[in-house]
């Protein structure tokens, strides 16, 4: 009768084990530090090549392609040269096309399908805003759908019709309000675990600061950090 408890003991000790000297985890927490202290191109290619071959170790995982993608579409953001800043978002677009197969219906994959078309638009905006802003938007409407909760998705669409005039069906009247829930949501926002996504807090307040400056509205949203 005892020999089975050992086993299992001996079966979880095993398991402890394999997850206490699995790499994964710590490799993902550094390299997410890495990202989240990039300010250059050179900083954001270092993390998204580590991310990469954690990716390659890993392939069953959807967060290292998740966050690889996320970096190349930062970099699109710190260079001048169109070509080049095409070349990151493609690169983007086809890592998060990964991270979706391993993971369908993610609400945060969606969030950055979502942000990937908005640099992609930036690029040329008179040429493609036209063409891909309605499913910029539908990107992020998906996105909530699919976790009301997950306050990226408010704040990247919001930014997008801040992006486009009134008479597109973008401006700060229809913006305010999902800027509005997006830092409510913050407010409360738990990332699932210690590696789950967890970034544009402070993006939001700042550009909620931006855009209302003039309002005088600011003192009430302080009210959700005292």
């Amino acid at each position: 009768m005892r020999r089975p408890v050992h086993s299992i003991l001996l079966l979880t000790i095993h398991i402890c084990t394999l997850s206490q000297t699995d790499p994964y985890l710590p490799a993902m927490k550094e390299t997410i530090r890495d990202m989240n202290h990039a300010n250059s191109i050179g900083d954001y290619q270092y993390a998204a090549n580590t991310f990469e071959r954690i990716a390659n170790a890993r392939p069953d995982q959807w967060l290292p392609f998740y966050y690889c993608s996320y970096c190349y579409v930062q970099m699109s953001f710190l260079t001048g040269d169109g070509n080049q800043r095409d070349k990151y978002v493609g690169r983007a677009d086809e890592l998060i096309s990964k991270a979706d197969t391993i993971c369908p219906d993610n609400s945060e994959i969606y969030v950055l399908k979502g942000f990937i078309l908005q640099a992609f638009m930036n690029i040329e905006p008179m040429i493609r805003g036209m063409k891909y802003n309605s499913k910029c938007i539908e990107m992020f409407k998906r996105a909530s759908s699919l976790n009301p909760e997950n306050p990226r998705s408010y704040l990247w669409h919001s930014v997008q019709l801040l992006n486009i005039p009134p008479f597109m069906g973008g401006g700060k009247e229809k913006a305010l309000p999902l800027l509005e829930k997006a830092i409510r949501c913050f407010a409360s926002f738990k990332p699932e675990d210690e590696i789950s996504p967890d970034w544009g807090n402070s993006y939001a307040l700042k550009k909620w600061n931006e855009v209302t400056r003039s309002e005088n509205q600011q003192p009430e949203l302080d009210l959700l950090y005292d």
